[in-house]
């Protein structure tokens, strides 16, 4: 499998994935939904990055998450702002647009993306609909909004009775993919800017 990167120094450090990956020759799809397993897995992640995240942005006074690293880097708030943006987003992608399709996943890539997914030395742009736009007045504010928009997440993978992997959509940024693969850059984007968090708090000489 010949996996390409493309490199940016922009805000958001999302994932990019070479279209060209997904044409591999695999067996037919069989029809089935989320084993017990995969359920448990997929929640498992959900809560992980959720509680990282979470515990990133804690102890943090309204100077230190205003701070911004540069002027063309986020700050802590629109950090959050544009988690829970994202989080929108991608759930109405993976509620709407996922279509049949006739290759099954490639379980060897859903391990690659686990392992790339929150690697921070690829960076790429984030789609400009994502981007914080100034909506909060306060990291309370962005967070109750993050928090939303991820328990309707947990609750549609609770339910959820789709076979993901016999299913492909578009991601804004990595482009075509299976829904599995798209549920696990989901789950792993607040990881993702758990990081980023980390280094801007580093920035300010906080752990």
């Amino acid at each position: 499998m010949k996996i390409q990167w493309k490199f940016s120094a922009v805000p958001c450090l999302v994932l990019t994935l070479a279209a060209a990956s997904l044409a591999q020759t695999a067996a037919a799809p069989v029809s089935q939904t989320l084993t017990a397993a995969e359920r448990e897995k997929a929640l498992n992640s959900l809560q992980a990055t959720h509680d990282a995240f979470l515990k990133s942005i804690s102890g943090l006074s309204e100077k230190q998450w205003r701070f911004k690293p540069a002027p063309d880097r986020w700050s802590i708030l629109e950090c959050v702002e544009h988690v829970g943006r994202a989080e929108n987003g991608m759930f109405g992608m993976l509620t709407t647009q996922m279509v049949p399709s006739s290759v099954a996943g490639d379980r060897s890539r859903e391990e690659f993306l686990i392992r790339g997914a929150v690697d921070r030395n690829q960076r790429v742009a984030a789609p400009d609909r994502a981007h914080p736009v100034g909506r909060f007045a306060t990291l309370a504010e962005a967070l109750d909004d993050f928090r939303e928009k991820h328990r309707r997440t947990v609750a549609y993978i609770e339910e959820c009775a789709e076979d993901l992997r016999s299913c492909s959509m578009q991601h804004p940024v990595v482009g075509p993919c299976t829904g599995q693969e798209f549920l696990i850059l989901m789950a792993l984007h607040p990881a993702r800017h758990a990081k980023q968090i980390r280094e801007v708090r580093a920035n300010l000489g906080l752990p």
